[in-house]
């Protein structure tokens, strides 16, 4: 037998910030079994590659940080030693184990094609740390279930409140995968919510396949939220991934009665065609969401709209893509991020067959961003002169740092680049708008 307290591991987290949620529990439960991180990649003995399986892109970026952590089997790290267990253990050596949603699906899949993975799982749960022991022949105590950053010291923490979807997109994978809808206790937001205060964070992100869903018992997303709004040290609560069907006035409430809640918020729509939305299996077309933007905006001043589009979806005209495009040049949202088309076996959608061309749908894309960039970009040119709340979280030189503003998204949104002195990381700090660039902003402190 080998001892966890002789034994590194590092995770690689891959897709989505629900994926990390999944990564730092993991992280937690590791620690807590006697298990090391380690400072990098190449020197941990155990590499856990949590992997996405959301579209055809993930899935191969996921089967390829696999076969890079195989390949880092046959090298050792400066300061790696051999590793001997008992009688019969032999060396430990490295050793790779994959977990998360590609393996929750195609779990014979990879076993069959990729027999070198040393651990084959599904989604990380409260089991796994004690079953990678055994098949590794590990003595470690039990795992406690605890989060723990992968990069400690950040501004913010991701706070999934629910696992699963009921919404049954016709293109998406995830009830498949995930299984339904089901929400988080909320004692178990409230504790995840309060370590991370703890360790530093002034920003809980809000996120969920479709948070608008969040209910346990008496307690609706409203009732949360207010919860959350009362853990000390949080200054800022971002809500991301709301259903646009479901964006009711209580989600609009929230946005505009909560205290710590920013101006912000996530409304993936997808298409603006009634045809295609139809199609997906959304209520939703270009009239409604377009007065809910305007909605929005009429409630809660100033707010910013971050959302998402699909092109390429099967049977999606060019008299569909016009329809999507005169609607981003018409609601003029903040944010924007797009993707092609991912046809996945087991959907609705498959059956309708990949009827758009990969040409087409790649220059649908290129449009579609072409365009969201010119507006992103007066949008943001239109803040010049404008106070903004600043939360700092990197120095790059003496009078020079990089954050965010309650506006921005953690690593999908823009930067803020302050001047100033006597500023420090993890602060809150006001300042004035001096110029922009499609995505950025940049500033002096006041």
């Amino acid at each position: 037998m080998f001892n966890s307290q002789d034994i590194s591991f590092s995770i690689i987290s891959l897709g989505c910030a629900k994926n990390l949620v999944d990564s730092e529990r993991l992280n937690g439960a590791l620690i807590s079994a006697g298990y090391a991180m380690a400072d990098s990649v190449e020197e941990a003995d155990i590499i856990i590659v949590n992997t996405c399986g959301f579209i055809t892109e993930a899935k191969e970026e996921s089967i390829g940080v696999i076969f890079d952590a195989l390949d880092r089997q046959s090298s050792v790290g400066k300061n790696m030693k051999p590793l001997r267990g008992g009688p019969g253990a032999g060396d430990f050596g490295r050793r790779v184990a994959v977990v998360g949603c590609l393996s929750q699906r195609y779990r014979d899949a990879l076993a069959a094609e990729i027999p070198e993975i040393d651990f084959l799982y599904g989604l990380p749960d409260d089991a796994f740390v004690g079953e990678m022991g055994s098949r590794f022949r590990v003595s470690a105590s039990p795992a406690q279930p605890r989060r723990e950053p992968l990069v400690p010291g950040l501004s913010y923490s991701y706070i999934k409140i629910s696992e699963g979807c009921s919404n049954n997109c016709s293109y998406c994978a995830i009830p498949l995968i995930r299984g339904p809808h089901v929400s988080v206790p909320p004692e178990l937001v409230l504790e995840e919510a309060r370590a991370a205060a703890r360790l530093g964070a002034q920003e809980l992100v809000i996120v969920a396949q479709d948070i608008s869903a969040y209910r346990f018992g008496e307690v609706d997303l409203g009732g949360l939220v207010a919860m959350l709004g009362r853990v000390e040290g949080v200054e800022w609560i971002r809500l991301m991934y709301c259903h646009p069907d479901h964006c009711d006035d209580n989600v609009i409430g929230i946005l505009k009665g909560g205290e710590r809640v920013v101006p912000y918020i996530d409304l993936p729509f997808q298409h603006a065609s009634a045809s295609i939305l139809r199609s997906m299996g959304r209520r939703g077309d270009a009239a409604s969401y377009r007065a809910l933007v305007e909605r929005l905006r009429a409630a809660v001043p100033g707010v910013r709209i971050r959302s998402t589009f699909m092109v390429g979806y099967p049977g999606e005209t060019d008299a569909d893509f016009d329809e999507l495009e005169r609607f981003l040049e018409n609601a003029r949202l903040d944010r924007v991020g797009a993707f092609v088309y991912s046809a996945e076996e087991g959907t609705r959608s498959f059956d309708l067959g990949d009827t758009v061309p990969a040409r087409v749908k790649r220059e649908r894309h290129r449009r579609l961003m072409a365009l969201q960039r010119e507006i992103s970009a007066a949008r943001l040119a239109g803040m010049i002169g404008s106070e903004v709340r600043v939360l700092v979280e990197e120095r790059i030189d003496e009078a020079t740092w990089a954050g965010r503003t309650e506006y921005d998204a953690p690593e999908v949104d823009g930067i803020f680049y302050l001047t100033g002195m006597d500023v420090r990381i993890n602060s809150i700090v006001r300042a004035r708008v001096t110029g922009s660039t499609e995505h950025d902003l940049m500033g002096e402190s006041v």
